[in-house]
């Protein structure tokens, strides 16, 4: 359940209304980076004591959503990662995301594709590039890129803006060591 942005405190709601202001149509190929100097600068500028971060990090939840835009579908969410933990490669379709870390370490490996898709259920990857996300650090991940996060120190407080709902899309899942991709 989405929290308003009124009742969230003074950082997220300016950062929520600056991203409404920059939404326009939202198929503005910048908006992926517009909305990593809005994270970016929303991190800086939260303390610990602000009442929704103090709110996020005592109750520790993994995945929290904390706004839902009702007008331009996109989603914020909130993720208290223990040290450790990590996901499949997979990517996000046609959607784009953006991560960034409030604290901890979090690593995010970008994997490239190796086989010509042609066999269902079939996928080969090999890595590609990996970010390392400490406190301030926003990365933006663009549609169809094959990612994976690792929670390398924790707890990991992370940060993910979602173009739009992942529940409504096609989206894939990637297991590199056994060769495999279905829908996520």
């Amino acid at each position: 359940m989405a929290v308003s942005p009124l009742r969230q405190g003074d950082s997220f709601e300016k950062y929520i209304g600056e991203i409404r202001a920059v939404w326009g149509d939202g198929k503005d190929p910048n908006l992926p980076f517009k909305v990593k100097a809005l994270m970016e600068k929303m991190l800086a500028s939260t303390g610990p004591d602000e009442p929704w971060m103090a709110r996020l990090l005592s109750e520790g939840k993994p995945s929290k959503e904390l706004y839902r835009d009702p007008e331009f579908g996109f989603i914020q969410m909130g993720h208290v990662h223990k040290q450790g933990h990590a996901n499949l490669p997979h990517d996000h379709g046609p959607c784009w995301v953006v991560y960034g870390a409030y604290s901890g370490v979090t690593e995010i490996t970008l994997y490239r594709r190796t086989d010509d898709g042609k066999e269902p259920g079939r996928a080969t990857l090999e890595k590609a590039d990996l970010h390392r996300l400490s406190a301030g650090v926003v990365y933006p991940y663009l549609p169809g890129q094959i990612h994976s996060t690792h929670a390398a120190e924790g707890p990991a407080v992370v940060f993910r803006f979602l173009s739009y709902d992942l529940e409504k899309i096609e989206r894939y899942r990637y297991n590199p060591e056994k060769g495999t991709v279905g829908p996520a």
